[in-house]
């Protein structure tokens, strides 16, 4: 994949202006306000788009589809859970939807066996990092965020995924370095338009209200796996959407935007 030039060149000039920054400030002795002000809209503009996860400053970012229809895609973090993500991806084939799950590469590596169990239901897998460093993503060292992307590759060939393509960085993060990578590696960095909230604590009825509130067709929704009525909530947000008239795929790459 290649980025356009003006997402390349945004990304290239915030690295360096970010460099630069406190040269600049050094060399005025921080005596100048319009300095100052200057360095602190870098710094504001580097933070924003490492931790705004739909900004694409740094480079493209997958927020939302193209529909055909009332259409929605369902992205689910964090997993696979074993046996839970079994009984919610048999709950979701019930009704009929189809569902991404980004997955960590340890928890995959440790249970390899439920990735078929979970394209068998009509799913796909996607990568969400080895070890989910979130604390740290964008300051990992290029080797280790090789290696996070990388070993979750390794971890979804193993257990008989061929095709990875999409990326999904812990809660959102980006890294200088990562659109790089992704291009070498021919995977697209895809994002969220609306997000359960369901990350920690969640009250299933809640979040199901807020996305039935949000959603809009061609909208990629996040919820999570993993937690306490993950699947309760999962479930109930699906029916409360379907009952609302729309539809859940898995887009093509040609629909993403």
């Amino acid at each position: 994949m290649i980025e356009t030039p003006r997402q390349w060149w945004t990304r290239k000039l915030l690295l360096g202006a970010n460099l630069a920054a406190p040269a600049a400030l050094l060399a005025t002795r921080f005596q100048q306000p319009l300095v100052i002000a200057a360095v602190f809209g870098i710094h504001t503009a580097f933070a924003s788009a490492v931790m705004r996860p739909q900004c694409g400053w740094f480079g493209p970012v997958v927020t939302r589809f193209q529909p055909r229809g009332q259409e929605l895609w369902l992205t689910i973090d964090d997993g696979p859970a074993a046996a839970e993500s079994e009984a919610l991806a048999a709950g979701l084939q019930r009704r009929g939807v189809r569902a991404t799950f980004f997955v960590k590469g340890r928890n995959l590596a440790a249970q390899p066996a439920i990735a078929q169990r979970l394209v068998a239901a009509g799913h796909t897998l996607a990568n969400h990092t080895d070890t989910h460093p979130s604390a740290l993503f964008a300051w990992l060292s290029p080797a280790r965020l090789r290696h996070e992307i990388a070993a979750c590759n390794a971890a979804l060939h193993a257990a008989g995924i061929t095709v990875t393509r999409w990326f999904r960085s812990p809660v959102g993060l980006k890294h200088a370095r990562l659109h790089p990578l992704l291009r070498q590696l021919q995977m697209r960095l895809v994002a969220w338009t609306i997000r359960g909230g369901d990350g920690f604590r969640a009250d299933p009825a809640t979040v199901a209200a807020h996305l039935v509130r949000q959603a809009r067709p061609g909208a990629i929704i996040l919820l999570h796996e993993g937690r306490p009525r993950s699947n309760e909530t999962i479930l109930r947000s699906v029916d409360a959407l379907l009952e609302r008239g729309f539809i859940f795929v898995i887009p093509d790459d040609a629909q993403l935007a």
